[in-house]
């Protein structure tokens, strides 16, 4: 379980997806912004590596020594063949003791790299394992294999409480050293998280490892196991870190008053997401980020989330002062991609021999709507591995020319793996504090539209504003509306000594929906109090570092301390609404087990009901129901097959592209990323006036589920079928084939007699048959549920 002191969270890629806008959210409005930085990669963010200078004893590479050897490497592919049956018919490509090729090299090398070939045919699948050199457990094993195979998935042949017997079972063969005890399932209702409900079942299981007795959270281990109760995946923390004592000097009731006294709550506008887009807006309590830090369990003092001491200075908001120069809309025409480097290339430091060699116009992520352009500057042909020439990219507004984001180094490591150091310009002397702030000041109001009105800098400390080995100077600001800071919309300004700007994250949210401006009807004592019942302090192992920033590489960090934790799991996605003072989900990711719907107990579809809202694919509304006999419309089927084919449908097409109107669906519809996708996937064509606001009829079903299933052409042979004819109102049906093949397939079926082809359909009908629809897989020669037209 993710405790809420865990103040700055994982970066991942936009695949990966919009969790972590979510989790971000959580975070008070200046951490917030900067979880969601992107002059961080992997990882962390906002975290200097001078804070962690002093764990390079705890985690120094020590190369491998094969003399050290007690795993050898023929036991290391024994293990592996044993514990994946499968693998014996695999191929070992290459083993390697350590890890040479990635960056920053792991602390332990004294691991078996194996790489694995597995041949399909003509085709070949490759994956890659490792196990510890020294005790043998297994670190790391996913297997790939090509998942367009018709199979029979439902029902699972382990129950969920089955896989995880076998989940622990696995364990304990494969990393012996880990004790039973030392395994602490996380609260995660959402085993399911993630995967389709047509294709293979997936139960996974996240257990925090337990250091000495305690918590710790920087040590994870992951494991799926399939519906068949077979083993696909596995992956454990592996770092060779140094843990200090458990014992702690700080009492537990000396850390519960040193955190109760500072807990503060502050007032701040929260975007309520919705499909990773901000929806809404509401105004609610959260805590301030002095509120999240954790007590050092050896001095008693106050960390950071970057592992040192609180400052004596509070964190405070300062206006920003209006510069000569202020941002100005280049206009409403649209730039072009030279236009918009232009644009960079007068601001943002892009060194020298760097040319621009690639440009791509898309939607914003934030904002589907806007139009921007992703640039980038390279070296040369580009390859993976350390020391590949370095790049610099931008993200430009391509109507108004606004800068959004803009890094001037990525990739920029040596052979060594250590980070270039960037030519000084000539003549040039390095900037003093005062005058590196003046310059920010300057960049600031030139980069974002009237930056003095609607920010504030985030003053942590000139301290804070020095990046590691004086190689230069960052600064935040957040945006407020109305005088009230606004949740995750930091932006970081980056610049090197001699003030040239080398990160800049605009992070521009609309807040163009707080269309009425609410006033907090719920006092601040009152919040506090509820705040209070929210979290508990717990003494744990807390990791920092580990993630590199302004591509330098902060070194990992393990210390004992007294953490604020949330008492259950889905406090970690509320936050308080000021003018209700009700607990308020702030992003509800859309593949997240549903809650139990108050309407359907006793409902003759309540099983079908249940396993849709379990994967998602059904929702409850704000009242917690599901109105299962509501009737649906053409575009809520679609929505509910994409959903159960792709949980990620909708990030998953709307990736940056551009978006236009496809199969008569504007891109303003609700339906807009279902259709498009049921186009992509060839259930409906492109060409087709797809009605997805009228109400679904039975015979309209019939032709959707014909398509769904691939079997159209062989539909048009069923048009004379005698399933057809026997329905006494068999002279209104129009689509007689994709009626026969659906009733023969045991989708659809006769009521009364009678088809009924103009009859709207409900939910729960739809809901029966998508039931009908998984079980059907691997009984049927097409793949149902696939999104591979081929």
């Amino acid at each position: 379980m993710k405790s809420n002191n865990t103040t700055f969270i994982q970066q991942k890629t936009r695949t990966a997806l919009v969790a972590t806008v979510a989790l971000s959210l959580l975070l008070p409005a200046g951490l917030a912004g900067a979880a969601s930085s992107g002059t961080v990669s992997s990882s962390t963010v906002v975290v200097s590596a001078s804070a962690v200078s002093d764990s390079a004893a705890n985690t120094e590479v020590v190369a491998a020594d094969p003399s050290k050897v007690k795993f050898s490497k023929e036991a290391a592919i024994a293990k592996l063949k044993e514990l994946f049956p499968i693998l014996k018919e695999a191929k070992v490509n290459s083993t390697e003791l350590g890890s040479t090729n990635r960056y920053p090299v792991p602390s332990n090398q004294m691991v078996w790299n194996i790489q694995w070939q597995y041949q399909i045919g003509n085709s070949g699948y490759g994956f890659s394992s490792e196990v510890d050199a020294l005790n043998g457990d297994l670190i790391n094993t996913y297997l790939y294999f090509p998942n367009q195979i018709n199979e029979s998935y439902y029902p699972p042949k382990v129950t969920e409480a089955q896989a995880l017997e076998k989940a622990r079972a696995f364990i304990s063969k494969a990393a012996a050293s880990i004790k039973s005890s030392d395994l602490k399932l996380q609260d995660n209702p959402n085993y399911n998280y993630g995967n389709a409900l047509f294709g293979p079942v997936r139960y996974n299981f996240t257990f925090n490892l337990l250091k000495n007795g305690l918590p710790s959270t920087g040590d994870n281990l992951n494991i799926t196991v399939d519906g068949n109760g077979e083993v696909v995946s596995f992956h454990k923390s592996s770092e060779n870190l140094v843990y200090p004592s458990a014992v702690p000097k700080v009492t537990l009731a000396q850390a519960e008053k040193s955190i109760r006294d500072s807990f503060d709550v502050a007032l701040y506008y929260n975007p309520i997401y919705k499909n990773g887009v901000p929806d809404s807006w509401i105004l609610s309590w959260s805590p301030v980020e002095q509120a999240l830090y954790a007590v050092d369990a050896a001095t008693g003092k106050k960390l950071t989330d970057e592992g040192v001491p609180v400052p004596s200075s509070p964190v405070t908001y300062t206006a920003v002062p209006q510069a000569k120069e202020v941002f100005k809309s280049q206009g409403s025409a649209e730039l072009t991609a030279e236009q918009a480097a232009k644009l960079v290339e007068k601001v943002g430091y892009i060194p020298t021999g760097r040319k621009l060699t690639s440009k791509t116009l898309g939607d914003s992520y934030q904002s589907p709507d806007r139009k921007v352009w992703r640039l980038s500057w390279d070296e040369g042909q580009r390859s993976f591995g350390p020391g590949f020439p370095s790049q610099s990219s931008a993200e430009i507004d391509a109507s108004s020319g606004e800068i959004i984001n803009f890094q001037s180094e990525q990739y920029n490591f040596a052979e060594d793996g250590k980070t270039k150091t960037p030519a000084a310009p000539a003549g040039a002397k390095k900037l003093t504090a005062a005058e590196a702030a003046q310059k920010a000041t300057a960049l600031i109001n030139a980069l974002y539209p009237q930056a003095s009105s609607t920010l504030k800098q985030i003053e942590y400390g000139t301290e804070w504003s020095t990046l590691p080995d004086g190689a230069g100077y960052r600064y935040q600001y957040i945006l407020q509306h109305n005088g009230i800071p606004v949740s995750g919309s930091t932006i970081s300004l980056n610049l090197d000594v001699y003030g040239r700007l080398v990160a800049y994250y605009g992070n521009r949210l609309n807040t163009d929906k707080i269309t009425q401006e609410p006033v907090a009807k719920i006092t601040k004592q009152d919040a506090l109090e509820k705040y209070a019942k929210q979290y508990k302090v717990e003494l744990q192992y807390k990791q920092t570092g580990g993630y590199t920033f302004n591509n330098t590489y902060a070194e990992p960090k393990v210390t004992l301390v007294y953490a604020l934790v949330p008492t259950e799991e889905k406090n970690s996605y509320e936050t308080l609404n000021a003018v209700t003072g009700q607990w308020t989900t702030i992003y509800t990711n859309p593949v997240q087990k549903g809650a139990d719907a108050s309407d359907i107990k006793g409902h003759a579809a309540e099983q079908q009901l249940t396993e849709l809202l379990k994967y998602g694919v059904f929702e409850v509304d704000g009242s917690g129901k599901l109105n299962p006999d509501q009737e649906v419309t053409a575009g809520d089927l679609i929505t509910y097959l994409a959903k159960a084919t792709q949980p990620y449908y909708a990030e998953y097409y709307n990736n940056g592209s551009e978006r236009k109107a496809t199969a008569g669906t504007s891109v303003d519809s609700p339906y807009y990323d279902a259709v498009s996708f049921a186009v992509q996937s060839g259930w409906i064509s492109k060409d087709t006036a797809f009605q997805a606001d009228k109400k679904l009829t039975r015979e309209q079903l019939a032709v959707l589920l014909t398509s769904f299933v691939k079997y159209s052409k062989i539909s048009a042979y069923l048009d004379k079928d005698a399933v057809v004819e026997q329905f006494s109102d068999a002279s209104a049906i129009v689509n007689k084939g994709a009626v026969a093949l659906t009733v023969k397939l045991g989708l659809l079926k006769d009521e009364g007699g009678k088809f009924n082809p103009g009859q709207n359909v409900t939910k729960a009908q739809v809901a029966t048959i998508i039931m009908k629809l998984v079980e059907l897989q691997g009984k049927t020669d097409q793949i149902i549920g696939s999104n591979n037209r081929y």
